[in-house]
């Protein structure tokens, strides 16, 4: 009579802890595969009812996923092993249980599974297996190390994971290490608070910086239309491209107006020698005043033309006015 029993599941036990499947060495005990009942090991005493020590015998052991299985053949002409076999035939009984001598034990959290109190036991020998009547009782899963009765160690839990990480976040903020999760949270929420207010203040820098480059770039742009260094078509053009390179654009620009402008002086004084040569004057009027038209002084004297702004203002308002009724300069021939 044969039965297959689950003698091990890696799931946490009655008693917090659990045995790693792979963990489980039984290559020895093949070698004698006994099987008690109840891990008891006395043999037949007529006085107080029990029974021989060996009800049976393993024939194979497999994984089944993380459980491990026994195949248990009960010995048919023992007296006492053929009540058990019974018991297991009717559906009494049905847990078998192993008695191992544990080799090695871990504590790493990453091996804890709710509910567990104690360590994981990460190798084993297997000493024998024995049919239970209730799982999980103080005999059901008996534990060794080299054949004295082991304690396993505690691990930690979840809980004290938990407190080392706040412990940890709370130094990293420059809090105290013993910390309140409240203190630690609020300390939280006020970066989080500064940090979206730097970052709103960013942005606001941000968008006057580029009001403020915009009106620049106009302003460069509309002086080098009226210098006549960028047609009146391309005006828009040229602003949209200080949007990918501000500075370079700023530089280049500039250099042309003030190249322009120094050439447009340049020019004027020319003009201006040339007149008094010609007139045979000397004097400097007649002829070179027709010319000091706002469109003239603004093509070829902007020096002149400034200082008449900033000395003049009546001479410089009425220049602006005739420019704006039409007059403009015209070049002698």
């Amino acid at each position: 009579m044969t039965h297959d029993f689950i003698i091990n599941t890696e799931n946490v036990n009655e008693y917090k802890y659990r045995i790693l499947t792979d963990g489980i060495d039984y290559t020895q005990y093949m070698r004698n595969p006994v099987v008690l009942f109840m891990h008891e090991r006395e043999f037949e005493k007529k006085e107080d009812g029990k029974g021989s020590a060996v009800i049976g015998r393993c024939l194979k052991i497999y994984k089944k996923d993380t459980d491990l299985v026994a195949t248990i053949e009960f010995d048919e002409k023992d007296e006492f092993a053929q009540k058990i076999a019974g018991k297991v035939e009717r559906g009494y009984i049905r847990m078998a249980s192993m008695y191992a001598d544990v080799k090695a034990t871990s504590s790493d959290t990453e091996l804890v599974l709710p509910g567990q109190v104690y360590e994981t036991v990460t190798a084993c020998k297997l000493v024998e297996i024995s049919i239970v009547d209730i799982g999980g009782n103080d005999d059901a899963i008996k534990l060794s190390k080299d054949g004295k009765p082991v304690q396993l160690q505690k691990v930690k839990l979840e809980n004290d994971r938990n407190m080392s990480h706040l412990k940890t976040i709370a130094l990293a903020l420059a809090l105290s290490a013993d910390s309140t999760e409240d203190t630690v949270l609020k300390e939280v929420q006020g970066l989080k608070l500064a940090k979206e207010t730097a970052e709103k203040e960013a942005s606001d820098l941000k968008v006057k910086l580029k009001g403020i480059q915009t009106a620049e770039a106009t302003a460069l742009v509309e002086k080098a239309v009226s210098l006549g260094l960028i047609p009146e078509a391309l005006k828009q053009t040229q602003i949209n491209a200080f949007e990918s390179d501000f500075d370079g654009q700023k530089v280049t620009l500039s250099k042309l107006i003030s190249d322009k402008e120094a050439e447009g002086g340049q020019a004027a004084t020319h003009q201006t020698v040339k007149e008094v040569v010609l007139g045979g004057k000397g004097s400097g009027n007649g002829a070179g005043t027709q010319e000091e038209t706002f469109d003239y002084l603004q093509k070829f004297d902007t020096v002149k033309l400034r200082k008449i702004k900033e000395e003049n203002p009546e001479q410089y308002a009425k220049l602006a006015k005739d420019y704006a009724n039409g007059v403009r300069h015209v070049e002698k021939k």
